[in-house]
């Protein structure tokens, strides 16, 4: 499965592939831990992201992620990765949303984050508002960042540097599934 490179981050449909059918089968599974996807930062920010999330700890999912993932990147960035973080499954509810953040974070047993992956897991008639939105040319820029309100199945990748947010959502729900690629720190 190739993913298409549109400007800075790659975009594909997953439906029909075997990767999607391994994604339904472990969202479908009975041992999902829900809890409170509230966060606020250190920086003094409240109210950064309201939703609901539960971790996806299947390791053959991680594989074959981080096999389609690796191969895409080697054809664009070449960034050296080697692990796929453990996917998290987002629920948006009226109101749901991720303000405006970056997926960095310190470094985990000398990984760093470097790309960043959204699937999304529901049809965009499912629910108004929540889009998703990535920042992909300067804050001087009158339209600094492109908006995505993709349907079922499709992925986005992104370098994990991109500032990026979901818009609240004002009616339905909406559902994600989100990881990040980690390597060696950049030199």
């Amino acid at each position: 499965m190739g993913i298409d490179k549109i400007q800075n981050y790659g975009i594909n449909d997953l439906t029909n592939t075997p990767l999607w059918n391994l994604i339904q089968k472990e969202l479908n599974s009975s041992n999902l831990q829900w809890e409170d996807g509230k966060f606020n930062s250190d920086q003094g920010r409240t109210n950064i992201r309201d939703s609901k999330i539960a971790w996806i700890r299947s390791t053959h999912l991680r594989s074959q992620l981080f096999n389609m993932i690796d191969s895409y990147n080697k054809q664009t960035w070449n960034y050296k990765l080697d692990v796929c973080d453990v996917p998290q499954y987002g629920i948006y509810l009226n109101g749901g949303h991720y303000d405006w953040h970056v997926d960095e974070e310190p470094e985990v047993c000398h990984l760093m984050r470097k790309l960043s992956a959204t699937i999304w897991l529901n049809d965009p008639d499912e629910y108004e508002g929540g889009e998703f939105d990535i920042e992909v040319r300067g804050p001087h820029d009158h339209s600094r960042y492109d908006s995505f309100k993709l349907p079922k199945g499709s992925i986005v990748v992104f370098p994990s540097n991109k500032w990026h947010r979901v818009r609240p959502v004002t009616s339905g729900v909406r559902k994600s599934l989100v990881t990040w690629f980690r390597g060696s720190p950049f030199k």
